[in-house]
C-alpha cells in the first residue's frame, strides 16, 4: 500500500479485531492509552521486517515472552 492510499474498512475492522481495540481507535488519535504506543512501534518494527525467517524470529521472541508471563 502506499502512502496515497488508504485501507478499506475489512482491513480496519480486522485490524482492530486482531489488536483486541475499537476500529475508532484508528480515527480518534488516542495514543495516550496504556500501551498504545508500544504497539504502535510494535507494528512500525514488524514493518520494516523484510524476510519470512525475520517475521519467525520476532515471533519466536514474543512466543517466549509470553509464555514466561503466564508462569
Amino acid at each position: 500500500m502506499s502512502g496515497t492510499e488508504k485501507p478499506g474498512t475489512q482491513t480496519l475492522l480486522t485490524l482492530a479485531d486482531i489488536l483486541g481495540i475499537p476500529v475508532d481507535r484508528f480515527f480518534t488519535g488516542d495514543s495516550g492509552s496504556p500501551g498504545t504506543a508500544g504497539m504502535q512501534e510494535c507494528l512500525r518494527l514488524w514493518s520494516c521486517i523484510k524476510t519470512d525467517a525475520g517475521r519467525e524470529r520476532a515471533l519466536t521472541a514474543l512466543r517466549g515472552i509470553v509464555e514466561d508471563e503466564q508462569r
